[in-house]
């Protein structure tokens, strides 16, 4: 499952999704009110464990590679 978590740089507010176009909406949304916005994307397996996948970006891919995996090609 992938989590992402954004942020209010101004207002100091934080909120958590479960898809990424969801916290895009959200970090748009606020960027037109003229708030500095930031967000991270999470890899959150079955057993608790999870791995940063990077920042989200609103333009263009945030596909990432994750450390210490069989993974050959960008996901996530």
């Amino acid at each position: 499952m992938i989590q992402c978590i954004v942020y209010d740089e101004t207002t100091k507010e934080s909120e958590t999704f479960c898809t990424l176009t969801a916290a895009k909406k959200w970090m748009r949304g606020r960027m037109k009110l003229g708030h500095e916005v930031s967000g991270q994307k999470y890899k959150v397996y079955a057993d608790g464990d999870f791995v940063n996948c990077g920042s989200i970006s609103l333009t263009g891919s945030n596909k990432s590679f994750v450390a210490n995996t069989r993974q050959t090609k960008k996901g996530y």
